[in-house]
């Protein structure tokens, strides 16, 4: 066990983190300097969409300064974006110089802002569409919003723009795709009680975690991103410990902190005994 383990707010526990992108992950990073031993699982995976030819029509758009406003809704929005940007022989901060930025919360922002784009607006509390239409200036003359998103994306935030008024062109920018079955000795871990918790980050992590590795067994602390991450746990029967206030890796890894704080010594995973 190394050293990282032996202190923090989750010393010694083992987490399920759904890992769905390459290079180093905020989460596990949080994880571990909370004491805790992260357990990657690529519950989901996200691809381009089939056939990019609207995306780069609309981006080539974009980068005329058709649209008032740009709004990302997530980082994992941003690698297709950069990519198609390039194809389109351009860099996604030269595309928006004459448009404002959105983003839904704090970490779409800072991944926005590594791409060399200035972020006009960051709602305030909930990183969430909700948040969003509070938080959106309004409407003065015509206003055209460009709104990549997942192929799974809930509609609230383009509708609720449409009826401010907003015109909006949406897009898929990538789908989001069960991720591959986990390794047999991950898989021993989730069903024979030696995983302690597991963060969700979105809905489709939650179907997934189902699909790929079954319900969590007693004791198991779930954790999840947010609201809507909450409502399709509880949608398919989970147990949901705690949500956190902040859309952040740190307010993900705060919550399972708190929750484990809140939680009795003797109810501690039943079938594993504390490190």
């Amino acid at each position: 066990m190394t050293a990282a383990l032996d202190q923090g707010p989750l010393s010694g526990l083992r987490v399920l983190v759904p890992r769905a992108a390459t290079g180093p992950d905020p989460v596990a990073i949080a994880l571990t300097a909370a004491g805790a031993e992260p357990v990657t699982v690529e519950l989901i995976t996200t691809v381009p969409p089939e056939d990019p030819t609207e995306l780069d029509d609309l981006l080539l758009a974009l980068g005329s300064g058709y649209y008032t406003w740009l709004v990302v809704t997530s980082a994992a929005t941003l690698p297709v974006l950069t990519s198609r940007a390039e194809e389109i022989d351009s860099t996604l901060a030269e595309l928006v110089t004459d448009t404002r930025v959105a983003a839904v919360g704090p970490a779409t922002a800072r991944a926005l802002r590594a791409e060399g784009v200035h972020v006009d607006l960051v709602p305030r509390g909930t990183s969430s569409a909700a948040s969003l239409l509070e938080q959106w200036p309004a409407l003065s003359g015509e206003g055209r919003v460009l709104a990549p998103h997942a192929d799974l994306a809930s509609p609230r935030l383009v509708d609720g723009l449409r009826a401010q008024g907003w015109q909006v062109d949406d897009v898929v920018a990538y789908r989001t795709l069960r991720g591959a079955p986990p390794e047999p000795e991950v898989l021993a871990a989730w069903t024979g009680g030696d995983i302690d918790a597991a963060l969700l980050t979105s809905g489709s992590t939650a179907r997934h975690l189902v699909e790929l590795l079954g319900p969590p067994p007693p004791g198991v602390l779930v954790c999840c991103i947010g609201p809507s991450t909450e409502a399709e746990a509880r949608r398919l029967g989970l147990h949901v410990a705690a949500i956190a206030d902040a859309q952040t890796p740190a307010g993900l890894v705060g919550a399972l902190a708190a929750a484990h704080a809140r939680r009795p010594h003797h109810d501690l995973h039943p079938r594993r005994a504390p490190r």
